[in-house]
């Protein structure tokens, strides 16, 4: 029985709840229909095996059941593809509001007309990119593993050997886990995105002096936006690792590996750029310190702070780095 469950699983991993039931049915029945038919004298486990070999790799059954595969974004992908557009889309545009809102905090005059046409121009705009650059993501991905998966039907014959194993519980990925972290990358980058280009002045702190409110700025506004394409390329590469565990639902070798790349490429941008001491305001200790007007070392206790910054931000990352071997190496090579 667990050699049908998981071939039934192999065929239908990658298709939606309601379609994966359907299949799930269908091919069961199959399968039972086929070990009945045989009326060889073989024990029942033979049987199975030789149903499960005529049915043939359940890479092919799936495609079979997928239909056409002449898509931009074929359907192994589309489901998942529309999840992930939905979710990226409806973050962008709550990331927008919230930067806008914070920006009208720094606006001297409203004009409600011009900040209705920033806002619907802006949502436009960020609605077409998340669109532009989640479809492109997963165009990539279709035809690199679609390629993939064609060379393996070519070069290598099928046996049971190969089937998954069904996933276990202590390896499995919530949906949960991966949809809230693009929810939180997306909400994140566009409000801070969204505030470095429409409220730069934002990034101060602030004080009241004779009445008048003043600002000392934390960073080099000018540096920090040099950083644009960096903190993109974060972005996508944050996202693209919750869509690899969208797509697989649990921590295997593939999955482990991607997802520690990913993590080791942006922790090292990460620390980068905070470590580049032309993106801090040189003046703000000392202005700070002339605001406090006591014997406190600010100035050493801002740069025990930054040090402190890049020190939580490496150990976050080890740490999660460390939680995927546990969980997609060690624990699955125990429970083979």
């Amino acid at each position: 029985m667990e050699l049908i469950n998981r071939y039934i699983y192999a065929v239908t991993k990658s298709f939606p709840k309601k379609q994966k039931l359907e299949i799930e049915e269908e091919l069961k029945a199959n399968i039972e229909d086929m070990i009945e038919q045989n009326s060889s004298n073989y024990s029942h486990e033979e049987k199975v095996k030789k149903a499960l070999l005529e049915l043939g790799n359940p890479e092919i059954v799936a495609d079979n059941y997928r239909g056409s595969k002449r898509f931009l974004i074929g359907p192994f992908y589309y489901e998942l593809y529309l999840m992930v557009l939905k979710i990226v889309v409806a973050a962008v545009v709550g990331g927008i509001s919230i930067a806008l809102f914070i920006k009208s905090f720094f606006t001297a005059n409203i004009d409600i007309a011009n900040i209705g046409l920033e806002y619907l121009t802006s949502i436009f705009s960020g609605a077409m990119q998340a669109f532009a650059w989640t479809t492109i993501v997963f165009i990539i991905i279709e035809r690199n593993n679609a390629k993939l998966r064609d060379e393996l039907k070519d070069k290598e014959s099928w046996d049971l050997t190969k089937l998954p194993l069904l996933p276990n519980k202590k390896t499995q990925i919530p949906i949960s886990e991966p949809i809230a972290a693009i929810i939180f990358t997306t909400i994140f980058f566009s409000v801070f995105l969204g505030i470095l280009y429409s409220a730069p002045e934002a990034f101060a702190v602030y004080f009241e002096k004779a009445g008048e409110m003043m600002r000392i700025p934390i960073f080099e506004i000018d540096v920090l936006k040099g950083y644009r394409s960096w903190f993109i390329a974060i972005f996508f590469l944050s996202i693209l690792k919750e869509i690899f565990s969208l797509y697989y639902r649990k921590w295997n070798l593939k999955n482990s590996l991607v997802s520690i790349f990913i993590i080791t490429i942006t922790a090292i941008l990460g620390v980068i750029i905070i470590t580049d001491n032309s993106l801090w305001n040189p003046n703000f200790p000392t202005e700070i310190l002339k605001q406090i007007q006591g014997s406190f070392d600010f100035p050493g206790f801002w740069l025990n702070i930054r040090n402190w910054i890049v020190a939580f931000f490496i150990i976050i990352n080890v740490g999660e780095i460390l939680s995927i071997l546990y969980k997609g190496i060690y624990l699955n090579r125990k429970l083979q």
